[in-house]
């Protein structure tokens, strides 16, 4: 009943769970990482807050395609959309306060400086009011050609009857006299309908010092001083190459949002567009959840289901499977309520932390609940009167034991200067000690209220624990020991083999790994790449300007010339500007010197990556999304294999040696366990090629902590049997005796983590395999082979400092 009532009680929080993932990298950002530092300073000195932004591409019209935004925009909370209206807008005035402090242009005369920046005006006029555009068109070359009788527009009707030329010069003189709009002159008759094509005509315009030719052609006021223009004409194409919003039918809009918008409301907003692809930092992320959320249903059932066959095949029973179905769900409630209400304390549940809690809570609980049936039908057979209570104690010992085992090696993630480390360090605690209460106290429960003469059902007779591994079994661990030297000699060569090999395998960062191929945002991404650099990287210089003159050029040089486009002191887009102080000015506050780099790939691409950590690498504060990512795998990844690997290490063995009073026995466990861990990498390596960032990471943190479980049974049967017999054949007895069990939870074990493998995002299928070949490698070839080989040769060794003796837990 108390069982019932805590299920009851934590079953509505265990379901929200799931619901409240954590997919960004951002909470888990350490205050000492570059990356921290250069957004302090990117807000305090040159006001650049942490917005974040979606670029939305529309298949359709521009008044439909901004219809189709603000007809949903509700969805995302302190939203702004940048239209390209807006978006030139903010252009023109950065243009225009450049032009009008350039000391070359001011070299020429007011009049046509003027006309010029008049110009720039008038189109940004355009593009803002292009229905105006579209009316002047219309005028000019729809009257000429149709019916001069309709009242449209007198004055271009007197201005065409005063000109002369042919029909097409009269048409655009009378235009340009009427509207005095000299963009109407680029037009003709056969093209002035096509609103599309004059739209991006305005937005890619740039020869002024043509237009202006023109304008004095007609005004016979040619004057050689246009000349000069046209460099600025050129740069002026050169700054404008990032505006493309319009290429291939779709229309781009940017919608600036906070940093910490919903996930949830970001997908939502992406599934409500039509013909539309919305991507950046929050969609990659909001997308990755969205089908996680529907992966992870799949899988659950899988792992049930894949769980109740092995049970079905191993046992043969239908209620001792139930029993053991019902223990591992209610450790998953368990695991998935108490994270829940530890959310309530400030705890955010990492995705990765939440998605291996099904697999650890029912592999583990099966696992131990095997355990503990197994000893009761061994006590059954003896015909022992207090079989429940004999198997219980006798059991729980073990269980216990590689329980705590296993939750000390989780434990000392907790102490890990990571924070994203931290947070999958209390997930994974939490899993353990949720599948260890319920394998042993539920099944217990369960065991006690149902008479064993059902436990039969359907066959005749109980199920019998002896079967034909025990032989295997015991005819592979007689092997081993025969063959003792050659096996140690091959385990040691394999493993400086895969720690050579380890180093040298290719991981990376791409998004792909975490979102299917056929997700919209990764579709996105690749229309996306052909028009606009969105990948944005926020280097900040410390010291005096003068100081860093010559660095600046350099870098800004260096980047330009690698195709990215720089705002800063010395460039605007992909030219390069020398004395302006103004411009220079404009990018130095409180002794810190900002360049803004718009690098040439999407975010988180591995070619953005690459320029960011080269960045990085070379000693430059940057800041920006690609640089948060870096950071958080550097630091990591470098973190758990400096600091919590070690620990973990250590912790086990401490552990160990007080519950066994042997340094050795753990000591040799870590080595094998590492073997199954590097192992389970190489393997992995070869059948992906190119790993996610955290799957060889998250392969050695299970490892390390589950592979504690087979070797502690094992162990444990070592100290009961050596009291009898020698330490070759008491080892043998061991690997024979609890074979059967380990087996079992082997194959269980791993077949919970291979359910992974049916996820359609590449990093579970990854997380899948590895951990899944790592357990079923320890399980078949580790346990039964190289540990009888590593303590026949040790012989009373493996008990060092002291002899065999009672365990501290009994």
């Amino acid at each position: 009943m108390l069982w019932l009532l805590l299920i009851g009680l934590l079953l509505p929080f265990a379901m929200k769970a799931t619901s409240i993932f954590t997919y960004s990298d951002s909470p888990f950002l350490s205050n000492n990482l570059q990356s921290v530092r250069a957004q302090k300073i990117l807000q305090q000195h040159f006001n650049i807050d942490e917005s974040e932004y979606l670029y939305v591409l529309i298949n359709s019209t521009y008044n439909q395609s901004l219809q189709e935004i603000y007809s949903n925009i509700y969805l995302l909370s302190n939203s702004t959309v940048i239209t390209p209206y807006t978006y030139y807008k903010t252009l023109e005035q950065q243009y225009l306060n450049y032009v009008s402090s350039n000391e070359s242009l001011m070299n020429i005369t007011n009049e046509i400086y003027n006309q010029y920046l008049n110009l720039i005006k008038l189109k940004f006029f355009l593009i803002s009011n292009f229905q105006y555009f579209e009316y002047q068109l219309n005028v000019t070359y729809w009257l000429p050609l149709h019916n001069f009788s309709v009242n449209i527009c007198p004055n271009y009707k007197a201005n065409f009857d005063k000109v002369n030329g042919t029909l097409l010069q009269r048409a655009r003189y009378a235009g340009y006299l009427t509207f005095h709009d000299p963009y109407l002159l680029y037009f003709s008759f056969n093209n002035y309908t096509n609103y599309s094509l004059a739209f991006e005509f305005l937005l890619k315009f740039n020869n002024y010092s043509d237009i202006m030719y023109k304008i004095a052609k007609f005004n016979n006021t040619l004057s050689l001083e246009l000349i000069k223009l046209k460099n600025f004409d050129l740069m002026y194409n050169n700054i404008t190459n990032i505006s493309s919003f319009h290429k291939d039918g779709f229309w781009l809009f940017i919608i600036k949002v906070p940093s910490n918008e919903s996930l949830t409301s970001v997908e939502e907003f992406i599934q409500k567009l039509n013909n539309a692809y919305v991507v950046g930092h929050l969609a990659y992320y909001a997308q990755s959840a969205y089908y996680t959320q529907k992966d992870i249903e799949n899988i659950d059932i899988a792992t049930i289901i894949l769980v109740t066959l092995l049970l079905i095949i191993l046992i043969r029973s239908i209620i001792p499977i139930l029993i053991l179905v019902s223990s591992a769900a209610a450790g998953l409630v368990l695991a998935y309520g108490l994270l829940y209400i530890e959310t309530f304390f400030g705890y955010k549940i990492y995705y990765i932390s939440g998605l291996v809690v099904p697999p650890i809570v029912f592999g583990l609980a099966v696992d131990y609940g095997i355990l503990f049936i197994y000893r009761y039908f061994e006590e059954l057979n003896k015909g022992n009167s207090d079989s429940l209570k004999t198997s219980f104690r006798n059991s729980t010992k073990a269980i216990l034991i590689s329980g705590l085992s296993i939750t000390v090696g989780f434990l000392s993630f907790v102490f890990s200067p990571s924070e994203l480390l931290r947070n999958i360090g209390i997930s994974l605690v939490t899993s353990s000690v949720s599948a260890l209460l319920p394998s042993v106290f539920l099944t217990y429960c369960l065991l006690s209220i149902i008479s064993y003469k059902y436990l039969s059902f359907p066959r005749r007779s109980m199920p019998n624990i002896n079967d034909i591994r025990q032989k295997y079994l015991y005819k592979l661990a007689q092997f081993s020991v025969k063959r003792n030297k050659a096996i140690v000699i091959f385990m040691i060569l394999s493993i400086i083999i895969l720690s050579i090999y380890f180093p040298m395998i290719h991981t990376n960062v791409s998004i792909s790994e975490i979102i299917p191929s056929y997700a919209s945002s990764l579709k996105g991404t690749k229309i996306l790449e052909n028009i606009y650099n969105y990948s944005t990287d926020y280097i900040i210089l410390s010291g005096n300007k003068a100081n860093n003159y010559t660095l600046i050029y350099n870098l800004t040089k260096t980047l330009i010339d690698q195709g990215n486009l720089v705002y800063g002191p010395l460039s605007f887009g992909n030219k390069i500007i020398l004395n302006n102080t103004k411009l220079f000015n404009s990018f130095h506050k409180d002794n810190y010197t900002l360049l803004i780099v718009y690098v040439k790939y999407p975010v988180f691409q591995q070619g953005a990556i690459n320029i960011t950590s080269n960045l990085i690498k070379e000693g430059y504060l940057v800041g920006g999304a690609n640089a948060q990512r870096i950071d958080i795998v550097d630091n990591t990844v470098n973190d758990y294999f400096t600091f919590t690997l070690p620990l973990t290490i250590v912790m086990i063995i401490i552990y160990l040696f007080i519950i066994l009073g042997s340094i050795i026995l753990p000591i040799r466990l870590s080595l094998t366990i590492g073997l199954s861990s590097l192992f389970g990498v190489f393997s992995l390596s070869l059948f992906y090629h190119s790993l996610y960032w955290l799957s060889p990471l998250i392969i050695f943190a299970l490892l390390f902590s589950l592979g504690i479980d087979y070797d502690m049974f094992i162990v444990i049967r070592l100290f009961e049997e050596v009291k009898s017999n020698d330490i070759d054949k008491a080892i043998i007895l061991s690997v024979e005796k609890t074979g059967l069990v380990v087996t079992a939870c082997g194959l269980i074990l791993s077949g919970a983590f291979f359910s992974l493998m049916l996820s359609n995002i590449r990093f579970l299928q990854e997380i899948g395999f590895g951990v899944g070949i790592s357990i079923f490698f320890d399980t078949f070839i580790v346990r039964p082979i190289l540990v009888p080989a590593i303590i026949s040769i040790l012989k009373k060794y493996n008990f060092w400092p002291f002899k065999p003796r009672k365990l501290l837990i009994e």
